[in-house]
């Protein structure tokens, strides 16, 4: 075993990053040693954990969390906290009804910024209507305002495209925020998904 192989919690701790990953990739039937250690998180993602140091980002397995003696769970809090310490603002495009909000910083971790909810609260005072947040892979997060149906539609359209043209796909799932708590997003008088 080397350190590089196998590094220490305490070594990695302020590298500990998330990163969403669709959850597919993470099937509760698999937890062997090299499986991806993941969250389930809402719909159709998970949050994994990423060791972000020199050279390329380590996901972390089943196997190192059973040598670091932890659960997935307990890589969380610092996970997140290291995320909200590498915030990047975000691009604004169009305006008015079309007002899109775009953190595509390309460093691996836009979508995983979904879970920065009092971030993205702060920002979605910027859009019209109610916040509408989506993730199509791991480099892009987009968030716009729902006052224009039509606009909502072009955008799920759009997100939707990209999360089945990426290399690295998140969900074509649309979210909102209800009171700061993320959820689900259902336009007003549908039951399913925007798009099916």
């Amino acid at each position: 075993m080397t350190e590089k192989r196998h590094p220490d919690l305490e070594a990695v701790r302020g590298q500990l990053l998330p990163q969403l990953v669709p959850d597919w990739l993470v099937p509760e039937e698999l937890r062997g040693e090299r499986d991806l250690a993941a969250v389930r998180h809402m719909g159709d993602v998970a949050v994994a954990f990423v060791i972000d140091g020199p050279g390329h980002p380590v996901y972390v397995d089943y196997g190192l969390l059973g040598r670091w003696g932890v659960a997935e769970t307990d890589l969380l809090a610092p996970a997140l906290a290291n995320l909200a310490r590498t915030y990047r603002p975000f691009a604004h495009r169009g305006q008015g009804d079309r007002l899109t909000l775009v953190w595509d910083a390309h460093d691996g971790y836009d979508a995983a910024r979904l879970l920065l909810t009092r971030r993205l609260c702060e920002a979605a005072a910027q859009v019209p209507g109610n916040p509408v947040i989506g993730v199509p892979h791991r480099d892009r997060l987009v968030l716009f305002g729902d006052r224009d149906p039509d606009f909502v539609v072009e955008m799920a359209e759009l997100i939707d495209d990209e999360f089945n043209h990426h290399p690295y796909p998140v969900s074509a799932q649309l979210y909102t925020l209800c009171g700061g708590v993320l959820r689900l997003y259902r336009p007003e008088g549908r039951q399913g998904p925007i798009l099916n």
